[in-house]
């Protein structure tokens, strides 16, 4: 992955793309004696990132800074003096420069409580939503345009790096011998010293041969993953992804190709009015452009989570062709059509979100990502999904709604096109059975082979029959009493089979057994009587069916009484 990484940072390092920062830059103004002159307050400009020492992309945390993001003036203020403190106990410092560091620091301590006060009456009249930055400047000069902070600045950006060097060593990445090679390539924050077990040989002392990098790859890797952060980063549900792009051959014409659309403002937003189909909620998604392209190039997928200053992989897919993505492309339009008059919903992975969010509505996290992600890496890679494992899930949304009289129809249809998208891509197996020739045959094809046994179509036809009696009752009375036999979606085998001659008779109760539900309540007796006993089928499945009958029940309805 690191390779590709500096194949783009060699595509893009003559165009360094920078984050689109915005907002305003409060700057303590020093005089040319280091006193403290004012407090000015400018539109935050991006390329001037390297004059402010702005680092892009890094998570500071509690680290000490020139430069930090403004949430409470004190807090702020105290982060950068607690800089220049640190900068005073610097061995390699002159003292000329030290007493640069010690009159700066003394002037931000005797003028605090004037600064904190200049800041907030500075903001008061900026909206809360506005990003704000604090830094200082020596009269109009940045301290980036002034050596010594620059140096130091990037000295102590370097030291973590620096403590792992080794001489005259083999590059992984370029498979040089250079004069210098690091362990940490302070682009990915994966790596820890910290713990032995994550070292070679167990010895700190080892550490650099992990992933010995020189200089000019750890240049090229910082250019990749800043084009990668702010060009190819993307959201999925509440989870973000970064698209690594490589190639297959040693042709870089298309990867170049790739990365002069996304880099260009006028194509990129060319691309996207011309891009209709998207399954993320990312506005800006890219995929199906990409699944235009040939087979001599794949994506990687790496899902990371940010936690402080470290990173974590949560899941890397790799080696994903065009023609993969094609094919979930395909099986998205499938879908989109089969449920065409399902009140005009589109698929999109945000209909599996659904289901694999949180176990319970009140929970403050979601706990259900590591499943989400599985599925992700199931769609993208072609692996089989266990079927029984999506229907526990499925039903535990639809109960829960149910329950609460909801909008579980709304979710039964979500859970169809989840399954239906699924077996389009063979994620999803069902081993067909012979079954004699039945009334609703050329419906149950439509929805390929998810209605492979008798017992579910017997389950699914008595949802049918259910739904139409529900809706009598309702009519009728204002109420759908027969709810209650339903056990919350719990029904077992034998309930379902006790379950058909109850609504006959309230039918017959209500003078409502017309021929049309004595087709369907036919169909689903010899479905059931053809299915035997002892289904090989849980309790989630058999409500599944039921619930989908349920949903379905108009489409059956329309092709009985149209006949």
């Amino acid at each position: 992955m690191l390779h590709d990484i500096v194949k783009i940072g060699i595509l893009t390092s003559k165009d360094k793309i920078r984050k689109s920062i915005s907002g305003y830059l409060l700057t303590i103004v020093l005089n040319e004696d280091y006193s403290f002159q004012s407090l000015e307050i400018e539109q935050f400009q991006p390329e001037r990132i390297d004059r402010y020492l702005y680092q892009e992309g890094a998570s500071k945390g509690n680290k000490t800074s020139p430069i930090a993001p403004l949430t409470e003036a004190q807090k702020t203020l105290i982060k950068i003096t607690k800089w220049f403190e640190s900068c005073l106990k610097l061995q390699d410092i002159n003292p000329e420069d030290q007493k640069v560091f010690q009159k700066i620091y003394e002037t931000l301590i005797n003028n605090e409580q004037n600064i904190i006060n200049s800041i907030q009456e500075k903001i008061k009249d900026i909206s809360k939503k506005e990003s704000k930055f604090l830094t200082i400047k020596l009269q109009d000069k940045y301290l980036g345009d002034i050596e010594i902070f620059q140096r130091i600045y990037y000295d102590q950006q370097e030291s973590k790096t620096k403590k792992t060097i080794a001489k005259e060593k083999i590059c992984s990445i370029c498979g040089q011998i250079k004069e210098n090679v690091y362990a940490r390539t302070s682009v990915y924050n994966f790596d820890t010293d910290d713990k032995p077990g994550f070292i070679t040989g167990f010895k700190k002392d080892n550490y650099w041969k992990n992933i010995p990098v020189c200089e000019d790859c750890r240049e090229s890797l910082k250019i990749g993953r800043d084009f990668i952060e702010n060009k190819l980063s993307f959201k999925f549900y509440g989870l973000k992804y970064q698209l690594i792009i490589k190639t297959l051959s040693d042709n870089q014409e298309v990867l170049q190709e790739i990365i002069n659309i996304l880099k260009d403002s006028e194509k990129s937003i060319s691309l996207k009015q011309k891009i209709v189909k998207k399954i993320t909620d990312d506005e800006d998604e890219v995929l199906e452009y990409l699944s235009e392209q040939k087979d001599d190039v794949s994506f990687n997928f790496l899902f990371i989570q940010v936690q402080q200053s470290a990173e974590r992989i949560l899941l890397l897919i790799e080696d994903v062709l065009p023609s993969r993505l094609k094919k979930i492309f395909e099986a998205k339009s499938y879908v989109d059509k089969l449920y065409t008059n399902q009140n005009d919903q589109k698929f999109n992975f945000g209909k599996i979100r659904i289901f694999f969010n949180k176990s319970d509505v009140g929970k403050k996290n979601r706990d259900l990502d590591k499943y989400f992600l599985e599925i992700i890496d199931s769609t993208f890679i072609g692996k089989s999904i266990d079927f029984s494992f999506l229907v526990k899930f499925y039903m535990q949304v639809i109960r829960r709604e149910f329950t609460e009289d909801g909008y579980y129809f709304f979710r039964i249809r979500d859970a169809l096109m989840c399954s239906s998208f699924f077996e389009k891509l063979q994620l999803i197996q069902f081993q067909e059975v012979h079954m004699e020739k039945g009334q609703f045959d050329e419906f149950f094809a439509k929805y390929g082979k998810s209605f492979n046994t008798p017992e579910k179509r017997g389950i699914f036809l008595l949802g049918v029959l259910t739904e139409m009696l529900l809706r009598k009752q309702y009519s009728e009375r204002n109420s759908k009493p027969f709810m209650k036999k339903l056990k919350n979606l719990k029904m077992n085998e034998i309930d379902i089979k006790g379950l058909l001659a109850e609504i006959q008779n309230k039918f017959e109760e209500y003078d409502a057994f017309d021929k049309g539900k004595r087709i369907i309540a036919q169909e689903s007796a010899k479905y059931l009587l053809q299915a035997g006993e002892n289904w090989k089928m849980s309790v989630d499945e058999i409500n599944y069916y039921f619930a989908c009958g349920m949903n379905l029940s108009e489409e059956i309805a329309k092709e009985v009484y149209q006949n």
